[in-house]
């Protein structure tokens, strides 16, 4: 009986809260199951004048139990009330219970279920059969009953155990008592499936594409394919047509995107399609597959949702047949490319965009040999077409041979390395097959001394040494397919090669010298302060340059190089890099963070970002709870060279335990002329239930470090 009888409640509960997820909001009433409030004994207590039946973790408390053989029923009768670990269930007079054919009435049912932090009531509850449930009139909601900000409500609700669906009739959203939403018929799923039907609907405001309203539908297909199809209608472009389908088998997966509009505003129709796709045929060999393509170049300016999508210049179709194994003791592992893109900036010069990759071969190795012996090997074929450049095809080889000397107070690791390069150019105005071999050696060697401080601290001095030596090499007839200078950075300094391909393989006769410090917790383990400081110095002119026109660079230091992360408590952290150009005198880059969280979890973000001759932006970001209700949020990213805002947000919001409100307006630029696209956005949820509006909390989150979908705040 107390079986049946709960499993009815828990069914119908679970069947309206996994429209929602629930990890996210904070339980209405007290912690776990309302058990004190209904005045039951203690487990181990049964010395009152009330039956107690107990099995496993499951309980039954009642005035009077009565059971016949003759007509196979059990009967409990006043102030029934059954629980176990996930739900509890009152009846104030009488469950019954039918033993041969397992049907079960209850009457006048309440039931809280803690998974959900739902409850509810029912008139009557019925197990008709094996695997159908009925209910007349249920409730559900995650409030309180003394504050049923929201329920749902309806009259006739039939559950299928087999199918796991639930299915409602007549069934009345209502809101501080005012009915919001009708339905005559509703199915849930009742284990959190996936399930057919439509989705809540959501609506945003933008200047540049008036109000939108769109009203997904999701479409599951089978176990490991869905659709959602979402009709979208702005009200200055017209309607939109988007679909999103998902597959997974157990050797594949894959997504497929395509969004469509006839754009009023426009005078013609718009487009998006992208597809990824992954595959593993074994152990060894996979593929993935990435195609996207947009009508036109100004699409994400006037339609994209976020500040990312509309700054979109590049779009990437790739496909790559990835190998990886183990052979001959080494661990090998390569790829066939294909890649080009579409350029979706409408500033942009042909003779700018990328090579296309048609296609490239790469196969690399990585042996460890006796007398801790290392050696590594890269080889590549490469073929890249230009409409506006030089094209051709690219083979190039290197080989790598190192060993290790390590203690826990230091290591040493010398490497020798052969590179070979050669090309087949078309229309090069000089020579159509240069090549280029060079060889190159370092010595990396690492130190590591600490010393306990007092007050349980203890601080580290981290000295490295790291030597180049690679000889120059003519490189002017080499066109440049895939290489750039890598930025200056801390991390940078160690590098073999200052350009990120082999198109340029810089000379070099140079020694990097850095230190880091570390201050650590002995209590906690924890890392309090990281210092870092380091420059190269050159014994030779650096020749060779990304542009053949260009002059060797003669100084006898790089800029100096520093990183510096404090966290002395759990409730601040700065972290600061730096490069200062020591002939100048001034800083060439900077970035500088600082996150703070007070006692009452007050967030405050601030960060500077700063590029000499191109950029200086500073960003600042706060959280603000006024109340365990209401917080604010706001964001302020600023251009300080172009003075004019890039991303300013303003938003409040009010969170009860069952129930929230946001509203944000935001201002952000969305194409190079620096117009901007403003908005005001509300997003309303009914927790544990669905949310209606626009979807905030994605953006909040990838605006606002540190930003919950929950108020933490703290009195």
């Amino acid at each position: 009986m107390r079986f049946s009888l709960a499993l009815i409640l828990i069914l119908f509960s679970s069947s309206i809260a996994v429209a929602e997820s629930l990890s996210n909001f904070k339980q209405c009433g007290p912690q776990g199951q309302p058990r004190e409030s209904l005045g039951l004994p203690a487990l181990e207590d049964s010395t009152s004048n009330r039956v107690h039946m107990f099995r496993d973790n499951q309980h039954l408390h009642a005035d009077h139990v009565q059971y016949s053989d003759k007509t196979n029923k059990a009967v409990a009768t006043g102030n029934v009330v059954i629980y176990d670990d996930e739900y509890t269930m009152q009846a104030p007079i009488s469950a019954e219970y039918h033993t041969d054919d397992e049907t079960a009435l209850a009457n006048d049912v309440t039931y809280w279920y803690a998974a959900s932090h739902g409850s509810g009531t029912a008139d009557q509850a019925r197990k008709v059969s094996e695997e159908i449930i009925e209910l007349d009139n249920g409730t559900y909601s995650t409030c309180t009953f003394t504050a049923r900000s929201w329920e749902l409500r309806g009259k006739n609700v039939s559950i299928n155990r087999k199918t796991g669906v639930v299915t409602g009739r007549n069934v009345t959203t209502r809101f501080k008592g005012v009915p919001i939403f009708y339905s005559p018929y509703m199915s849930f799923s009742l284990t959190g499936e996936r399930k057919t039907g439509f989705v809540a609907p959501t609506w945003s405001r933008s200047s540049s594409s008036g109000f939108s309203l769109q009203t997904p539908w999701y479409w599951n297909i089978a176990p490991n394919r869905d659709a959602l199809v979402t009709p979208r209608y702005y009200t200055k472009r017209g309607t939109e047509l988007g679909l999103e389908t998902r597959y997974l088998n157990p050797n594949s997966a894959g997504q497929v995107n395509l969004r469509a509009i006839d754009d009023s505003e426009y005078n013609d129709g718009r487009y998006y399609f992208s597809l990824s796709h992954k595959q593993r045929f074994s152990q060894a060999w996979s593929t993935e597959l990435i195609f996207n393509k947009v009508s036109d170049d100004t699409y994400f300016e006037d339609l994209g949702d976020t500040l990312g999508a509309s700054s979109l210049q590049r779009l990437e179709r790739r496909g790559d047949l990835n190998y990886s194994a183990q052979h001959f003791g080494g661990n090998w592992n390569g790829h066939l490319r294909f890649q080009d893109f579409q350029i979706v900036d409408k500033n942009h010069n042909s003779i700018d965009d990328p090579y296309t990759i048609r296609p490239q071969l790469q196969i690399n190795n990585r042996f460890a040999l006796p007398a801790n012996l290392e050696f590594t090997s890269r080889s590549e074929w490469s073929s890249f077409d230009h409409d506006s450049k030089v094209d051709g095809e690219r083979s190039h080889f290197e080989m790598e041979m190192s060993r290790t000397w390590s203690s826990a107070a230091y290591s040493i690791k010398p490497a020798m390395r052969l590179m070979h390069t050669r090309y087949t150019l078309n229309n090069n105005l000089s020579d159509d097959t240069p090549e280029r071999s060079l060889p190159s050696f370092s010595v990396d060697a690492k130190g590591l001394f600490e010393r306990p401080l007092a007050g349980s601290y203890r601080q580290t001095l981290e000295p490295r040494l790291f030597y180049l030596n690679t000889p120059k090499r003519s490189q002017g007839d080499i066109p440049i397919f895939d290489s750039g200078e890598n930025e200056f950075t801390f991390a940078q300094i160690f590098r073999t090669n200052r350009f990120s391909s082999v198109d340029r393989i810089a000379d070099a006769n140079q020694l990097t010298a850095a230190l880091s410090s570390r201050l650590i917790s002995e209590d906690s383990g924890r890392e309090l302060m990281r210092a870092s400081i380091g420059q190269i110095f050159y014994f030779r002119d650096l020749e060779v340059t990304e542009d053949k026109n260009s002059a060797a660079i003669d100084e006898n230091t790089s800029n100096l190089a520093a990183e510096l992360s404090v966290a002395p408590n759990k409730s601040m952290r700065a972290v600061a890099s730096a490069t200062y150009d020591t002939y100048e005198e001034q800083l060439d880059r900077s970035n500088v963070s600082l996150n703070y969280t007070s006692e009452r979890n007050i967030k405050l973000n601030l960060a500077h970002r700063y590029r000499r001759l191109d950029y200086s932006q500073s960003d600042l970001s706060v959280i603000l709870p006024i109340s365990s209700e209401w917080r604010a949020v706001g964001r302020w990213n600023y251009d300080l060279k172009e003075d004019q805002d890039i991303d300013l947000l303003a938003g409040l919001e009010y969170d009860t335990c069952c129930w929230k409100i946001r509203v944000v307006g935001r201002r952000y630029t969305n194409d190079s002329e620096g117009d901007y696209n403003k908005s005001i956005e509300v997003q309303f949820t009914l927790k544990g239930l669905t949310s209606l509006g626009s979807p905030l909390s994605e953006q909040l989150q990838g605006s606002i470090r540190g930003y919950e979908d929950r108020n933490t705040y703290i009195d």
